[in-house]
């Protein structure tokens, strides 16, 4: 008897749940019109062992009510860097990818602010001559680790589709301690230009 009562209260629970999702196909529609995909193509000018240099790399993901990007991401040297690590001159290349979140402030105005935060894995590799960018595994060493990348932006609405970003970041690498190579070699402020592409 007892257990007829509690199977009967379970039973009414699953119900009454079932009766709260049914009365709101309105509230799910509503939620799955906020979201909307969008791409970003980015440059990011960055300073590796006291050097300038750029990343080319993109975003694609999707816009959550209008104010929250979900996304991931991917960045590398379209070139190889000519540096000198531990004292020897070297050709360096970097590549980098993950996840990112980023929340904006006031997304319906025509210039509105945001931060952002990515975090995923990179590789660096180099050598002594120079290898082609598609040939990276060629290069005679090799870094793998992990970057978290916060970031301050702004985004300028041209059209309703089209946006221009323009972000200040500071990236965070993290990897193994060995000989070659200090974190404070590739840890720097980095600026950002980008083109964000969204639909209507």
């Amino acid at each position: 008897m007892k257990i007829n009562r509690i199977f009967l209260v379970l039973l009414f629970i699953i119900a009454y749940k079932f009766g709260i999702y049914a009365q709101e196909p309105n509230d799910s529609l509503h939620i799955k019109a906020n979201v909307k995909p969008y791409v970003l193509l980015y440059h990011q000018h960055h300073d590796f062992f006291g050097k300038a240099f750029s990343f080319q790399g993109g975003e694609g993901g999707v816009i959550v009510r209008q104010n929250i990007y979900l996304g991931l991401y991917g960045a590398f040297f379209a070139s190889n860097l000519n540096v000198k690590v531990n004292n020897e001159l070297q050709y360096v290349w970097i590549g980098q990818g993950g996840i990112n979140a980023a929340y904006v402030i006031n997304p319906k105005k025509r210039f509105h602010a945001g931060s952002q935060l990515n975090i995923g894995f990179f590789t660096l590799r180099y050598d002594a001559e120079n290898f082609g960018l598609f040939e990276t595994k060629k290069a005679s060493y090799e870094l793998n680790g992990l970057i978290i990348s916060p970031q301050i932006f702004g985004e300028l609405t041209v059209v309703e589709w089209f946006k221009i970003r323009t972000g200040l970041s500071y990236n965070f690498y993290s990897f193994e301690t060995n000989s070659k190579i200090q974190p404070t070699e590739l840890n720097h402020i980095s600026f950002t230009f980008g083109l964000v592409f969204q639909r209507k």
